[in-house]
């Protein structure tokens, strides 16, 4: 075990590639898809498809396309490419100490600091804002890579694929026992009081009672997040998203596995969901794509990484907004939550629970739009995103990292 940041062969980056950006920009639109159904409006009054927000009977060839596209490109699609590129993060970070001189010890303190800080913009943001929240398990799942960043990637690559191995056997053994024993497993929005506080108060205590839960489920979160985390981890010190020539295999076997998955778990589940295979194999089939859905991660990050190999000088005015918003992500992501509150909740336009597949996919894309304008302006206006601005400023202080690292320099 190394007693010291690692040494690569890695000079600093004088270019910004848009690949990461354009990455969370498109994540955020299949988080709002994914989870308008799942938390923020469950469905109500479906015959089928109510994990995608629920189809009446006869549903139309249009709704039963939809049904395909959420199983196959939604569900557990955006948050695995989100953690891949959390745990790239944490990698520019730590290489970028490296090169300001940061002693192995200092290093782990201030990335520390950066994510306990993180932690709580998650804790704040599930119990204000959104039950659901992924940013304080995110936070959680990084303060466990940070204790790792002196391994070697040789042996951080053997534990992700470790823990990847473990998690799939987990999903696979769930999906068998949802199968034969549907009733442990099959869940409803009632569980966790989706849409029924009726004011904000009181939507803010359910959600401080949801804390406790989520707080519970930390380490298999972990569990599940860690691997993902590694990975992106790792292809930041190997540079694996910025020389793309020199990785093309790894890149394009990624992209393989992450169809596989699609083609293989996604589209059957969808059929299934559809009554084209057997209706019982719906729910084991979900079950199992949250496990093995994690695999899509780095292969949509690769391929968007094999697609937009650009840099921020050649941006082209299509792809700005994307770039733009995928800067300002976490903001974006928060953004969201305030525009769904003021959407679905009954003390608002209570707007969503009826609208069926095709209507909340609509409200979803909107809500997502809505948040690509924002982002939009405010990078015309050079602004950063309020949520980015503030965690820099808390993490580093007035000054921000100093070009080279000195003893006290940083705040306590």
């Amino acid at each position: 075990m190394a007693v010291a940041l690692p040494r690569h062969d890695y000079r600093p980056q004088t270019t910004r590639y848009i690949a990461p950006d354009v990455a969370r920009g498109v994540a955020l639109l299949g988080i709002a898809l994914a989870n308008l159904p799942t938390a923020w409006a469950f469905a109500l009054n479906a015959d089928y498809a109510v994990d995608f927000g629920g189809v009446r009977s006869p549903g139309s060839w249009l709704e039963n396309l939809a049904v395909l596209f959420h199983a196959m490109f939604v569900h557990v699609r955006g948050l695995p490419m989100f953690t891949t590129l959390l745990g790239f993060g944490v990698g520019l970070i730590t290489m970028s100490l490296w090169r300001r001189g940061f002693p192995l010890k200092q290093a782990r303190l201030l990335l520390w600091r950066r994510y306990l800080l993180l932690a709580v913009v998650g804790v704040l943001h599930l119990v204000l804002l959104f039950f659901g929240d992924i940013i304080l398990q995110y936070a959680v799942t990084a303060l466990i890579l940070i204790a790792m960043i002196s391994l070697r990637d040789r042996t951080l690559m053997v534990i992700a694929w470790i823990l990847l191995g473990l998690s799939i056997v987990f999903a696979t053994a769930m999906a068998v026992l949802s199968l034969y024993f549907p009733e442990f497993t099959a869940g409803d929005g009632s569980l966790i009081g989706i849409g029924g506080a009726e004011s904000y108060l009181g939507y803010v205590a359910d959600n401080g009672l949801f804390l406790g839960i989520t707080l519970a489920n930390l380490p298999v979160t972990a569990f599940s997040l860690l691997p993902l985390m590694i990975i992106g981890f790792v292809w930041a010190r190997r540079g694996v998203l910025v020389d793309t020539a020199s990785h093309l295999t790894l890149l394009r076997a990624w992209v393989a596995v992450a169809g596989a998955v699609i083609l293989l778990v996604g589209l059957p589940w969808g059929l299934a969901a559809l009554g084209v295979l057997p209706p019982e194999w719906e729910l084991p089939l979900s079950v199992f794509n949250s496990g093995v859905g994690m695999l899509t991660g780095p292969g949509i990050l690769a391929f968007i990484a094999l697609v937009f190999r650009g840099t921020e000088e050649s941006l082209s005015p299509f792809v700005r907004p994307f770039v733009a918003l995928g800067r300002r992500s976490m903001s974006g992501y928060i953004l969201q939550s305030v525009l769904f509150i003021l959407i679905t909740q009954p003390f608002t336009l209570h707007l969503g629970p009826n609208a069926g597949i095709l209507g909340q996919m609509g409200v979803a894309f909107g809500v997502w739009l809505l948040t690509l304008a924002w982002a939009s302006v405010w990078d015309l206006l050079g602004w950063p995103g309020p949520v980015e601005w503030a965690h820099r400023r808390l993490s580093y202080g007035r000054e921000g990292l100093p070009v080279r690292y000195q003893p006290k320099q940083l705040p306590a």
